[in-house]
């Protein structure tokens, strides 16, 4: 009994596991060629410069670079699946017919398993230190695996330019909406002003004010040669109420009605009574700050055409761009699999469990006995 468990042990646990692994690796397991390349995604500083760049763009450069994630998070999901296959027949260069069944990608496989499958047999690696990306792509021909690593790079091309036509594209269109806010704002400050001018009769305070002046200095000049003219008649004796005694009298009281009237229409607490509109005093102060308000229109809208042209100019530069310094390479010799490794790890864990195994026997039977 013990001599035929010792047999089974070692035909179970040493031969068979050992004979079948040498036969596949050795005869059976197709060659699978792998093909490298690297390549870093860079920042690029526009011509407005890194300080004006986050102005502008209102992305830190922080940001920007942390697209080496995407990039690699990218090449093992099923976008990049989609992507290969519209360019490439991808899932046919992994059902290859010289392929073993163990390594080949099942026909009947779903999107689920084929991600699998597919993440067993890409690599990526980013380096902490200089931020290079290093891809590895496995198929069964050394030419399939370059030319699915050509795609891989490409498609990744293409996503970092996505990347950086989307930032344009939002940043063209704040700064588009950032400048029709502003002329609509202008537009309103602009007529706001009219409105005002129109309401009050004043296109210029200033020349409106040189004008009263005037007006006021010939009334009061007019004003003291009719005083003269009543003064020099009462000297002369004449009658207080002598005819033209009284017609002075009256053009006195209207030459200072009208200066009273330009007077108030200077400055005064109230609106003047002959008008009842605001003196000038006032409309001065409103339409001071009307004039400020479209003052600050101009420079914000100035200001946005500024900012729209310098979007415009350089939005014809990549913010972002993928550099490939390593092409895919076109392998010599067939890496995986690895034929030694397997069959040697295979040896020693069955060297292992059929110790273990004739040790536990010799155990048992040395208590039975």
């Amino acid at each position: 009994m013990f001599a035929g468990a010792v047999i089974a042990a070692t035909l179970f646990l040493l031969v068979i596991p050992n004979a079948v692994n040498i036969a596949y690796y050795g005869y059976y397991a197709a060659d699978q060629y792998q093909s490298e390349a690297r390549f870093t995604v860079r920042s690029s500083s526009p011509a407005i410069g890194k300080d004006q760049l986050a102005k502008v763009t209102g992305l830190p450069s922080s940001k920007i670079v942390q697209d080496t994630q995407i990039v690699t998070n990218y090449i093992a999901s099923n976008e990049m699946l989609d992507d290969l296959a519209k360019h490439i027949d991808i899932k046919g260069i992994y059902r290859a017919n010289g392929a073993d069944f163990m390594a080949r990608l099942p026909d009947e496989a779903t999107n689920e398993e084929f991600l699998k499958y597919w993440e067993h047999m890409v690599t990526t690696a980013v380096s902490s230190s200089s931020g290079i990306v290093t891809v590895k792509v496995r198929a069964f021909s050394a030419e399939d695996s370059q030319k699915v690593l050509q795609e891989v790079v490409a498609s990744s091309e293409r996503v970092v330019n996505g990347v950086n036509d989307r930032i344009w594209k939002d940043v063209i269109k704040t700064a588009q909406s950032n400048l029709e806010n502003s002329a609509a704002a202008l537009q309103s400050a602009r007529e706001k002003l009219q409105v005002a001018r129109n309401k009050s009769g004043v296109l210029n305070v200033d020349g409106s004010s040189t004008l009263i002046s005037k007006l006021l200095a010939t009334a009061q000049q007019e004003m003291l040669d009719l005083q003269q003219r009543f003064t020099s008649a009462q000297a002369s004796s004449v009658s207080k109420n002598a005819p033209q005694m009284k017609v002075l009298q009256r053009e006195i009281a209207s030459k200072q009605a009208q200066i009273d009237d330009l007077k108030a229409q200077m400055a005064g607490s109230t609106a003047h009574a002959s008008t009842s509109q605001p003196n000038l005093a006032d409309i001065s102060l409103d339409m001071s700050q009307l004039e400020m308000n479209q003052t600050l229109a101009e420079r914000q809208f100035a200001a946005s055409v500024r900012t729209v042209e310098q979007v415009n100019f350089i939005s014809k530069q990549q913010l972002v761009y993928l550099d490939s310094f390593l092409a895919p390479t076109l392998p010599d010799a067939a890496e995986f699999p690895r034929r030694g490794l397997w069959i040697g790890c295979t040896l020693v864990a069955s060297l292992a469990l059929w110790g273990a195994a004739i040790g536990l026997l010799s155990v048992m039977k040395s208590r039975l006995n």
